[in-house]
């Protein structure tokens, strides 16, 4: 007869209960650091890639300024915001150099700046998260 044997399971209980409890202020502020990251790094990215005709484009990538809610989770916007002197909207620019058009090939500054980003957003939002555990 086969037997099953648990161990642990109640201290994971109790690590997924804590982290169910952490306040959305708490939340906001992880999303708020980890978003600082992606935004430096998707305009270092992109001038390394060639997105920086006037600088517009990338100078516009900001963060939101709330973060908002769905039944999935809270997150936090990035993206290219306003219009330039021509009237275009810079995340339809950003669109462009991101998937390219015909005579102009992809630039996937912003794929590529999130990827290259992941460790230290991790970092980011770990610390803050480290610095509310260890004031509780």
């Amino acid at each position: 007869m086969a037997s099953l044997n648990i161990t642990g399971l109640g201290e994971t209980l109790t690590t997924m209960e804590k982290i169910a409890n952490i306040p959305d202020n708490v939340i906001d502020s992880m999303l708020n650091a980890g978003a600082d990251v992606v935004v430096k790094k998707q305009k270092k990215v992109g001038l390394r890639m060639g997105v920086h005709k006037t600088g517009v484009t990338l100078d516009s990538i900001k963060k939101s300024q709330k973060t908002g809610k769905t039944s999935a989770g809270r997150y936090i916007d990035i993206y290219p915001q306003g219009k330039n002197a021509d009237g275009n909207r810079n995340a339809e620019v950003a669109f462009i150099n991101e998937y390219g058009k015909e005579e102009q090939p992809a630039r996937p500054f912003m794929r590529t700046a999130n990827e290259e980003a992941e460790a230290e957003v991790t970092d980011a939002e770990a610390e803050v998260l480290q610095d509310w555990q260890e004031s509780q």
